[in-house]
């Protein structure tokens, strides 16, 4: 039985971060996800990287504080992925939060590290976004946060933690968690539920780190953890419209429930969202519902009249559950800070926001190591970028692309900038791979080259097409476009992968059960 130092469970940020660190220290690593990497709550956010200037009404200062922190080295660290993103903060006559209000929140945001931040008039605020609602406009905030790639931050996370000699194990779910004799560590059992066969894998370590998310009290239940329940479920949903601002993201709050939301600006659209609501179902079982949905599509269409007339004008829309730490009180005054449990040498990571994945990462393998009464490396991750990053990454990959593809019949200069945004320095390695397979899809929006998916079977672990369309390369912000996609890319993986016909088709059927699902829930939402 191979013997390692720790075992991880979930390739979500949180688990990748983790086992990226631990690797750098030096630990034997491996980690299992039941899934595909990011294919949980970790590919379902708002994509931003923020100090979260919201949490300053509840006075979370250190949250808001470590989140800016993190959020200037993840600019320096992975500059491919994250970039900075003005923001404004509109108020309006008789607005719950007014004028002065909204200065002082800004002034603490700064003081705190958030950079600069300053007042516009009503005037001034329209010059920069001719679309923002004008009825009782006074005047706006104006500050700066940062938007990212989720899916890919997280599989890069992974990449590096497997470059530095990680083993990563997708679509692997832990099936057993067995305390063996003195000395002997822990026992991790995990099924492979994508052979064709049972096939299982089974690996001793001196510790295990639970990061499983919103499943996390489902593994800590497989470790005999008996204790009461640890997370607290927070349904979020987004959807994608047609462009709502030319390039600042907002802020603004719900006429409803005075929630505050964000618009932020998309490739193809503007991302709204997010709702909240107590979810404690199963977690796999998390979707889109017609009432989530329309709350948001309400709340855009009495600001942007005529924007969103019907279904296809919602070019997506996705949910996630956010794994809370238990608490009584209100889901919007639960705390986003993490918490570290230990039972029985696990350790479980509650909580958190994606834009301290890092720190609580760095915080999680100093606990386990003082409580292993272990020596390792020191935490390097704050030095150390990501692998696609670099100086000045995404426009010296654009152009590194765009010159390879001026080789290239099949390949274009919007090709070229799409992969150099999408994989920074590593890009050179999927044009290569362009080269080499040269099919092209190119229907209702959507530009897929097979080199592309190609690329992510041999370099980024996918393993089924919906890694691929929804994750590897974000097909599912146009869902009428993946929907066509999906045939194409499930030939083109079969060809590379030995699929039978049998299994492209479940392959394909798969995809297509959950674009019927979003569809549903849209023209229901649309209705009234």
């Amino acid at each position: 039985m191979e013997r390692y130092d720790l075992v991880v469970i979930g390739g979500g940020i949180q688990g990748a971060g983790i086992a990226r660190d631990a690797a750098l220290r030096g630990l034997r690593t491996i980690l299992f996800e039941k899934g595909d990497l990011a294919g949980g709550t970790s590919g379902r956010t708002s994509r931003l990287v923020h100090g979260g200037i919201r949490y300053l009404e509840n006075l979370r200062l250190g949250l808001v504080h470590e989140a800016l922190a993190e959020r200037a080295l993840l600019l320096r660290l992975a500059p491919h992925l994250v970039r900075p993103l003005p923001f404004l903060l509109p108020y309006y006559k008789k607005s719950s939060r007014p004028r002065w209000y909204v200065g002082a929140g800004l002034l603490l945001y700064g003081g705190l590290g958030g950079g600069a931040v300053g007042s516009l008039s009503a005037r001034r605020a329209l010059e920069l976004e001719p679309k923002l609602p004008r009825e009782g406009l006074q005047g706006a905030g104006r500050f700066g946060d940062a938007q990212m790639n989720d899916t890919r931050l997280c599989l890069e996370n992974a990449l590096d933690a497997a470059a530095l000699g990680a083993e990563i194990h997708t679509h692997h779910e832990v099936v057993a968690i067995e305390r063996g004799a003195e000395g002997c560590g822990i026992r991790v059992r995990a099924r492979d539920r994508l052979a064709a066969e049972v096939a299982t894998l089974e690996v001793e370590a001196a510790a295990v780190v639970n990061a499983a998310g919103p499943w996390a009290d489902r593994v800590r239940e497989r470790a005999g953890v008996k204790r009461a329940k640890s997370v607290r479920g927070s349904r979020g949903v987004h959807v994608i419209v047609p462009a709502l601002t030319r390039d600042h993201a907002l802020v603004l709050t719900a006429r409803h429930d005075r929630r505050v939301f964000f618009v932020i600006p998309q490739a193809n659209g503007s991302l709204v969202g997010t709702t909240e609501a107590e979810f404690e179902g199963d977690p796999d079982e998390c979707a889109v519902t017609v009432s989530d949905v329309r709350y948001l599509l309400d709340e855009v269409r009495w600001r942007w009249p005529g924007v969103v007339q019907f279904p296809e004008h919602v070019r997506h829309a996705y949910a996630g559950v956010r794994p809370l730490v238990r608490a009584r009180g209100s889901l919007r005054a639960t705390t986003r800070e993490s918490r570290i449990l230990e039972e029985r040498g696990v350790f479980t990571v509650i909580g958190g926001k994606y834009t301290t994945y890092r720190a609580t990462a760095e915080r999680v393998l100093d606990a386990l190591l003082r409580s292993l009464h272990k020596t390792a490396r020191p935490c390097a991750t704050r030095e150390r970028p990501l692998p696609g990053a670099g100086a000045g990454v995404r426009e010296q990959a654009a152009q590194l692309a765009r010159d390879r593809a001026l080789e290239l019949a099949h390949v274009g200069n919007h090709d070229a900038s799409r992969m150099g945004a999408r994989y920074g320095g590593l890009a050179a390695g999927a044009m290569l791979l362009a080269e080499q397979f040269p099919a092209v899809h190119d229907r209702a929006g959507v530009r897929v080259l097979e080199g592309e998916v190609v690329y992510a079977i041999r370099h980024e672990m996918a393993r089924r097409l919906d890694d691929i369309v929804f994750r590897r390369l974000g097909l599912g912000d146009e869902r009428v476009g993946a929907r066509q996609a999906a045939v194409p890319i499930s030939q083109w993986m079969a060809r590379h992968l030995g699929w039978s016909m049998a299994r492209t088709r479940e392959e394909v059927e798969r995809v297509e059960r959950q674009i019927d699902v979003e569809d549903k829930v849209i023209t229901g939402a649309m209705q009234r």
